[in-house]
């Protein structure tokens, strides 16, 4: 059988299950809302912090247990979760419920995203990777925007204990196909036993950092999200304010990254990952668009320079994250993955406050002249790494750490 079938299978669910999570991530977040802005900003870091904190642990999961089995244990352990926050939701829910509540979700997220980054190389490789990947990206991403609509709509009619319900249920979705799909690649990862907790870890990383062009990779994506994300969720909305457009003049200039970004992600899951040359140009490209927008007087034009960053970005990332993806270890693939994932969310926690502190003490302009070299610098790595030849072998983690490669059959099903 094609495995596209499949594949197209689980990304429906995915993109489901997605949209079921942006939902709660907004719903949960209006809910402590009453409860206080300090409520409201406890509920969301709480499900945020764990992504730094436990990712790296979800990798090391995904690859001795099997990346299929750490999606699923997560998913059903979210459903419960859901499905009771659904119930009690019923009645009043207090601030410790949604505390508990967020930080389960964060937990399951964090543990869950190196298996699913992985998940498309169990069906694909070589171009068909990158288009693939290109598709998922640009699913989820509608996922994620349209989420909060949803959730509003909801919160309208039938409140938190509906919005849990609809989570629930796109988790049942999701898990259902997750035990019914079979990846034809299956059966080349988990191929060795790695050590257990921090051992584990510490192998994936001198792996990692002796993959030719993975560090590279790794530290222009750190670059790339500790400009990009604060760009959007911090320097757009002061700037709004100091200029006065609207709420939503600035909610579509905040959008149009998005629109940016999905546009490229069309192009490539028809034609195939950019060139490298494309991929360079990219940032420079971001990079100049941010000194646009530190003149734009009009929200019209602030929202074009958005478009671009959004174009620039994802020309970036779509290159360079299928072949970090190919360049990946069979028996390492989670543990590669929860590296580039803490690659994009650690530099967002770091570079917003201090983006905002900058922004305070001498101008908005300066920070956007710090998000500008950011982006700039995300080209260097990949201007001087190589494209990896079709049909290259990735080393196996002995031949690279020194670590010790026993055997192991196929994940048994479940």
């Amino acid at each position: 059988m094609s495995a596209r079938r499949p594949f197209g299978a689980w990304l429906t669910a995915a993109t489901m299950s997605s949209t079921g999570d942006s939902i709660s991530f907004f719903v949960l977040g209006w809910v402590a809302a009453a409860h206080g802005l300090g409520a409201a900003s406890l509920v969301l870091t709480v499900e945020s912090v764990p992504l730094c904190l436990l990712i790296l642990f979800g990798g090391a999961l995904a690859d001795r247990f099997g990346v299929r089995r750490v999606m699923v244990g997560c998913d059903a352990a979210m459903l419960l979760v859901m499905a009771a926050l659904a119930v009690g939701a019923t009645r009043s829910v207090p601030l410790w419920a949604l505390v508990a509540v967020a930080t389960l979700s964060g937990t399951a997220a964090a543990l869950r995203r190196p298996a699913e980054g992985v998940f498309p190389r169990l069906f694909f490789d070589g171009d068909l990777l990158a288009k693939r990947m290109a598709l998922v990206g640009g699913c989820l991403q509608v996922a994620r925007v349209t989420g909060p609509l949803l959730g509003g709509i909801l919160m309208a009619t039938g409140g938190l204990p509906a919005a849990a319900g609809i989570d629930a249920a796109t988790f049942a979705v999701v898990l259902v196909v997750l035990i019914v799909v079979r990846p034809p690649r299956e059966a080349e990862h988990l191929v060795t036993a790695p050590g257990r907790g921090w051992r584990a870890i510490a192998d994936g990383v001198r792996a990692a950092s002796a993959t030719p062009g993975v560090p590279r990779t790794v530290v222009g994506v750190m670059a790339l999200a500790g400009a990009v994300l604060p760009l959007v969720m911090l320097c757009v909305p002061v700037a709004g304010r100091a200029r006065g457009w609207s709420a939503g003049e600035v909610g579509v200039v905040a959008a149009a990254w998005v629109a940016g970004g999905l546009l490229v992600t069309v192009v490539v899951a028809r034609r195939g990952a950019p060139s490298r040359r494309a991929a360079t140009a990219g940032p420079l490209l971001a990079a100049l668009a941010v000194g646009v927008l530190a003149v734009a007087g009009d929200w019209r034009l602030a929202a074009g320079s958005l478009l671009v960053v959004g174009v620039g970005s994802v020309l970036f990332t779509a290159h360079m994250l299928p072949v970090f993806v190919a360049r990946t270890p069979p028996d390492m693939l989670a543990r590669f993955q929860s590296l580039l994932g803490l690659a994009q969310t650690g530099p967002v926690l770091v570079a917003t406050p201090l983006l905002g502190a900058l922004a305070t003490q001498l101008g908005l302009g300066w920070a956007l002249a710090v998000v500008a070299v950011l982006l700039a610098g995300a080209a260097l790595p990949i201007a001087s790494a190589a494209s990896m030849p079709s049909g290259e072998t990735p080393q196996r983690p002995a031949e690279i750490v020194g670590v010790a490669c026993e055997p192991q059959g196929r994940p048994t099903a479940y």
